[in-house]
């Protein structure tokens, strides 16, 4: 699994430090590439949601409140208490999924809409994938963490280290 972890800079901030993956061949973050896919549909939400990482990163840090869990059973045992969903309220339509470490980062990936008919992600396709492939992020990454190739910054708060996590370097 190639990919390239960076800061977004208008959201980190002095409480919260906020990050996304850039895949291997891809121009943009899996971040920017759901803001693309739901800016027209869902504008007001999307303003929300940037609203939310700003206050993340600059004033709250990254609170439990402000995410829920996600994981599927086999996935959860191993790297579930990482893989979250940027939460809002009840009655928004999109889903952000993300890696949540403490109050200190955060990892955006992708998501999209969740329909009220729709329980569990797992039951929506796009869900799934968006959801299945944060938690394959997850585990490189932690992986990554416990080789030391990628490391916590002395005072505990940024990602330092291989953040260009590529076969051929």
């Amino acid at each position: 699994m190639n990919y390239e972890i960076v800061e977004m800079d208008p959201y980190s901030g002095s409480e919260a430090k906020v990050y996304s993956i850039i895949p291997e061949g891809e121009e943009e973050t899996l971040f920017e590439k759901f803001v693309d896919e739901n800016i027209v549909s869902y504008k007001e939400e999307i303003k929300d949601i940037l609203k939310r990482l700003k206050q993340i990163g600059h004033t709250t840090g990254a609170r439990e409140s402000f995410f829920k869990h996600e994981g599927d059973n086999e996935f959860v045992r191993k790297y579930g208490k990482y893989v979250w969903a940027l939460y809002d309220d009840e009655e928004r339509k999109l889903r952000l999924y993300c890696l949540r470490f403490a109050n200190v980062a955060i990892i955006l990936g992708g998501g999209g809409y969740k329909d009220k008919s729709v329980i569990k992600w797992q039951d929506d396709e796009k869900l799934s994938e968006e959801a299945r492939k944060i938690m394959a992020y997850a585990e490189s990454i932690i992986k990554q963490l416990d080789d030391g190739d990628l490391y916590w910054s002395n005072n505990g708060t940024e990602l330092e280290g291989n953040l260009k996590n590529y076969d051929n370097e």
